[in-house]
């Protein structure tokens, strides 16, 4: 991801997650912090057409305060993109980091109602490790925290 892609990854989260979408300058800002890290705190890429250059999806992982861990922060696939294999590419990707930097351990945390995104993780390799009460706002609602062993 580079911050010409913003602007389109900022459509994508707001088609995506409506009132709960990062604002165009969280994206901005994880980018600054990201390449200036060191050692490396996360990293966000775009999947794109390489025929068009469109933007299809965009994911984004950090590294655990924990250190050994990654998180995944954000994924999501444009709407007419879905159901095409996208994130799964997206998700091979941050697999692919995680294995290559020795992580054992890839968490996410998911909304307990978004049950197409829970059956896709689980296809994935993740499996339900709890809930987090309170996580969501609008409407509350607690996240189903996944992780997956590597």
């Amino acid at each position: 991801m580079t911050r010409r892609d913003i602007p389109t990854v900022a459509a994508i989260e707001r088609d995506t997650f409506s009132r709960e979408a990062w604002p165009a300058q969280a994206f901005k800002d994880l980018l600054a912090v990201f390449s200036r890290a060191t050692p490396v705190r996360g990293a966000m890429w775009v999947a794109d057409d390489p025929p068009t250059g469109e933007i299809l999806g965009y994911a984004g992982v950090e590294v655990s305060a924990l250190w050994g861990e990654m998180d995944i922060i954000n994924i999501a696939v444009a709407a007419a993109h879905r159901r095409r294999g996208v994130g799964q590419i997206l998700m091979r990707r941050i697999v692919g980091l995680c294995r290559r930097r020795g992580v054992p351990l890839l968490w996410l945390r998911v909304r307990a109602s978004n049950r197409g995104a829970q059956r896709f993780y689980r296809q994935m390799g993740f499996q339900a490790r709890g809930r987090f009460r309170g996580y969501y706002l609008d409407p509350d609602e607690p996240a189903v925290i996944m992780a997956m062993e590597l």
